[in-house]
């Protein structure tokens, strides 16, 4: 019973989305059609659950709850399966928690920036910015130029014994539009600037010479040789309070433990061993106080504390800083990765990382889909009274859309879940975290209940109506086998008897079994292109990877390491 609630909960959810998103996607995600002449398709699976074919999906893993926890779903079961096979082949596993200080004033977008690193610009933006730019940069040299004709006029006219004096009120008189056309300039250079991807204090923790190694100072492998790192699995959760306001912060998976060979596309692990107790305390010290000194550097009040007396914060009272537990076992592993539709215990670090969907925030925190249920709530005349059964969450509405549509621009382009280049490969894990990855997974779950057996097909008129009057979730579950007949017309008159509450019942149409067949290949094919492209995509990324933008790095470092040993032997004595 908890499972339908929290499922119709999302459902509930996705419909308040569809009315206060500012994302086309979301606003679309199961009621727009894909193709309005051909309606959609309402499927009974093998194993009498229920696809809906032919609806648009956003993927939205950040802002929808009804695509999120099929997404987050399977992204558990990847991160699981990963931990364990490292974890079977003797290999060592850290979650590792990173926070920050925050106050109620913060912007979302700055703490995730500070975190995280800025996103890149899209490729408009940056196109325009180019131009901004460029703009500016002729209109300072028109000025440069037409201040330049000034002066040597003012030299040319004025008399001997005044030339300088008439020279310089020349240049004064133009200095104003000089100082504006430098403005314009520096202003249209830091919007391109912007535009770029800058590192947060996430990106500084596997970075600089004590991290990776110093071959000319005699530390080749540095502490990442060390301890063996082979890569990380790291999301990023938000919550957010009245008084206290956004909390972001990341949770990864870290393992070490490995022996690797190759590197970049090649690279492949070739043993395990189990750090020493030394280099582990010297990475733990080592990334505690990168963090700290990233954050410090970026704004000083977001410096970590080392400890916290706030009841309503994540961080447990152990500070705003980082967090070190080790797996022990296969079962650590296993266990985190279940679908268990609980709040997370703090030991589960495969569901803290990937079920944010499920999590409820501790004390007077909330997460994002909780700010979206209760806008739901507020704007459907449930009441806020405390009594059993009223408007859940904290806040007004106001408060709530506010902080909802500040967290919709703060992750726009973000990944939630993100693994180290390359560490699927070494681990024999298919897929990648690219937003195109999460469609796949949700076509890819419509195909897990295997073959369909019996489905209706409903014209466009039909489901806008059902989509309109809220029955998406009730006609979805008619479809279903869950009273045992499987007859195709039970199923057909099922889903008739929730669509006559729309007054749409007569859009229902029974399918034979051979457009069921042919329904299913469709969705099979589909599936499968999509898989292609998708795997064609990433051997792209990872050839261009391996070819010009490599070279052109290590010839930059090449030529700095030759410099450095230049300079060392000029100042070597003779």
């Amino acid at each position: 019973m908890q499972a339908r609630a929290r499922k119709s909960r999302r459902y509930a959810g996705r419909r308040t989305l569809w009315r206060i998103t500012g994302d086309p996607a979301c606003k679309g995600c199961g009621r727009s059609l894909m193709d309005p002449e051909t309606g959609v398709i309402l499927g009974q699976t093998a194993e009498g659950t229920a696809v809906l074919l032919g609806v648009m999906r956003c993927g939205r893993i950040w802002l929808c709850p009804v695509c999120a926890a099929t997404i987050r779903h399977k992204r558990a079961q990847e991160i699981t399966t990963a931990v364990v096979e490292w974890i079977k082949r003797g290999g060592t596993a850290y979650l590792v928690t990173l926070t920050a200080r925050h106050a109620s004033k913060d912007r979302l977008d700055a703490l995730m920036d500070a975190l995280q690193g800025s996103r890149s610009g899209t490729a408009g933006e940056i196109r325009a910015a180019k131009a901004h730019v460029a703009a500016a940069e002729t209109a300072l040299q028109d000025v440069v130029d037409a201040t330049r004709e000034a002066v040597n006029a003012a030299r040319r006219d004025a008399p001997d014994g005044v030339k300088r004096r008439a020279m310089a009120a020349a240049k004064e008189e133009a200095a104003g539009d000089l100082a504006h056309a430098q403005s314009q300039l520096r202003t249209a250079q830091s919007e391109l600037a912007s535009t770029r991807r800058r590192s947060g204090a996430y990106q500084r923790l596997i970075t600089g010479g004590t991290w990776a190694g110093r071959p000319d100072d005699g530390d080749p492998e540095g502490i990442r040789g060390r301890i063996g790192y082979i890569g990380m699995i790291r999301a990023t959760e938000v919550t957010v309070g009245l008084a206290n306001g956004w909390h972001p912060h990341i949770h990864a998976i870290v393992l070490v433990g490995g022996r690797t060979n190759g590197e970049r596309a090649e690279k492949k692990i070739t043993g395990t061993f189990e750090p020493g107790e030394h280099a582990l305390g010297a990475w733990q010290d080592h990334w505690r106080t990168v963090w700290v000194n990233a954050l410090k550097a970026i704004n000083p009040k977001w410096r970590p504390s080392d400890d916290c007396d706030r009841a309503d914060c994540p961080c447990e009272g152990k500070g705003h800083a980082i967090d070190f537990k080790r797996l022990e076992t296969e079962r650590d592993a296993k266990d985190l990765g279940e679908y268990i539709a609980k709040t997370q215990d703090g030991k589960q670090p495969a569901l803290e990382l990937a079920r944010a969907d499920l999590k409820t925030a501790m004390g007077e925190n909330v997460t994002p889909f909780e700010l979206l249920y209760r806008i739901g709530d507020l704007t459907s005349g449930v009441p806020d009274d405390g009594e059993e059964g009223s408007a859940s969450g904290i806040g007004s509405l106001a408060w709530n859309l506010a902080r909802w549509h500040e967290y919709e621009r703060a992750t726009k382009g973000r990944r939630a879940i993100e693994w180290t280049r390359y560490l699927r490969q070494m681990l024999g894990i298919e897929g990648g975290d690219t937003h195109e990855d999460d469609l796949d997974m949700l076509l890819g779950a419509d195909a897990e209940g295997g073959e369909l057996r019996a489905g209706v097909a409903i014209t466009d008129k039909g489901w806008t109506a059902v989509a309109r009057k809220g029955l998406d979730l009730a006609a979805t579950e008619a479809a279903e086998g869950k009273d045992g007949n499987f007859d195709p017309e039970a199923v057909g008159e099922r889903v008739r008897e929730v669509l006559a509450l729309a007054d749409v019942a007569d859009t229902v149409v029974v399918l034979t079994a051979g457009q069921v067949a042919d329904a299913y290949t469709g969705m099979l094919e589909n599936l499968a292109r999509r898989r292609e492209e998708a795997a064609a995509r990433r051997r792209r990324e990872a050839e261009r990877d391996d070819t010009g933008k490599v070279s052109l790095r290590h010839a930059g470092r090449d030529r700095r390491t030759a410099e450095k040993r230049a300079r060392r032997h000029v100042a070597r004595p003779k």
